[in-house]
């Protein structure tokens, strides 16, 4: 009987501790500060981070519950632009950022610590790829 008791709480601590060891492998979602890394034209041209950096372009989001806000820095602009907009989690690691209005400002995709979505249409298409600030 007591071999069976010793059996019965080995297995439910195996049990326990890997639950414990896959607990921090959670999915982050999309909240989190995201920085703009690079940047992709129509044609598959990449800006990278270094580029736009030295062209003076910043761009970042800040995301909280279904709060977005976005922020971009350009040493063309005299202040920086900050538009707030309401995020909408579509499922599959797939997020709308929609302006009060209603209309979706883009569409973005999720995995891991990368965040990419793509604005503009035909030719004057861009792949933006943001990346999870630690």
């Amino acid at each position: 009987m007591k071999k069976r008791v010793v059996k019965v709480i080995s297995v439910f601590l195996i049990i326990c501790l890997g639950l414990f060891a896959f607990a921090g492998c959670k999915d982050k979602g999309i909240e989190g500060t995201w920085i703009l890394k690079e940047e992709y034209d129509s044609d598959g041209k990449k800006t990278s981070s270094e580029e736009l950096k030295n062209i003076g372009v910043s761009e970042k989001y800040e995301i909280s519950g279904t709060e977005v806000k976005y922020t971009c820095e350009s040493t063309l602009l005299k202040k920086p632009i900050s538009i707030t907009f309401e995020l909408e989690d579509l499922g599959n690691n797939m997020y709308s950022f929609k302006m009060p209005s209603g209309f979706v400002f883009a569409t973005a995709l999720v995995k891991g610590n990368t965040m990419t979505y793509i604005v503009g249409t035909g030719e004057s298409q861009t792949k933006m790829v943001f990346s999870r600030q630690k």
